[in-house]
């Protein structure tokens, strides 16, 4: 299979009373090994990840075709790619963990909520996952990037692996006094990425969040790339850096 396809043309959010569109892109021996389960990454905006054509700019990260650039010259295995559409008119909201006040968002949460048990729960079903936490990802940028973030923390025994590419720290201030009282629960790992063009409160925050997760025994890889600026051209790059940490 070459291209991505819709999983599901309108998944509810149960607590939101919304739909979803999912789209789904299988590896390239999916079909030819029956038997074979693999390991899923699940990406927030997921008009964005895949084709441009997709995108809300025209620019997509081709993270199917990096995936698979990366098991041609590199040999690292394949994964099912799961791209969650993101809520439109909604998606701030969906993806800010807390109100201005700082108390929990209820649409926030109920959509960490959807990612990590209906959703996940509905993908394991569909395909032939590996549904262990060990082999579950989740990826997304900017707010996207807060809402994967605060997902794989608030679900520590559903997500091992968080990629958080220029993620908008700036919308939840109470983000560091929650993940130091919470702490670590299970060994998730953090990446995290930022661009020198993307204005310094955003790496300043960025580090901020690196050193307390590393105050609370997490594992993480900051990456600050040199001109990188806050669009998918660095979101595609970064990913490609991420899959291949991921795999090391």
């Amino acid at each position: 299979m070459e291209h991505p396809f819709l999983l599901a043309k309108g998944i509810r959010i149960p607590a939101l009373k919304r739909r979803r569109k999912v789209w789904a892109f299988l590896p390239e021996d999916y079909f030819e090994e029956p038997e074979k389960r693999y390991p899923v990454i699940y990406f927030n905006d997921g008009q964005n990840v895949f084709e441009g054509w997709k995108a809300a700019f025209g620019t997509g990260w081709e993270a199917h075709t990096v995936m698979r650039e990366l098991k041609q010259a590199w040999g690292i295995p394949e994964c099912i790619l799961i791209g969650i559409e993101h809520g439109k008119r909604n998606r701030v909201k969906e993806y800010t963990p807390f109100d201005r006040h700082g108390n929990f968002s209820q649409e926030g949460n109920a959509y960490a909520d959807f990612v990590a048990n209906g959703l996940k729960n509905f993908v394991d079903s569909k395909l032939r996952t590996r549904p262990e936490r060990e082999y579950t990802a989740l990826v997304g940028s900017s707010m996207g990037g807060l809402s994967a973030f605060y997902t794989a923390f608030k679900h520590q025994d559903v997500f091992s692996l968080a990629g958080v590419f220029s993620p908008s720290l700036w919308a939840a201030p109470a983000l560091y006094s929650l993940v130091r009282m919470t702490g670590r629960h299970y060994p998730t790992k953090f990446y995290l990425s930022a661009g020198t063009r993307e204005g310094k409160y955003t790496r300043q925050n960025l580090v901020h969040l690196n050193d307390v997760l590393l105050s609370c025994g997490f594992e993480t890889r900051l990456s600050i790339i040199k001109g990188g600026e806050h669009n998918e051209t660095l979101w595609q790059e970064e990913f490609r850096n991420f899959y291949r940490w991921l795999h090391s």
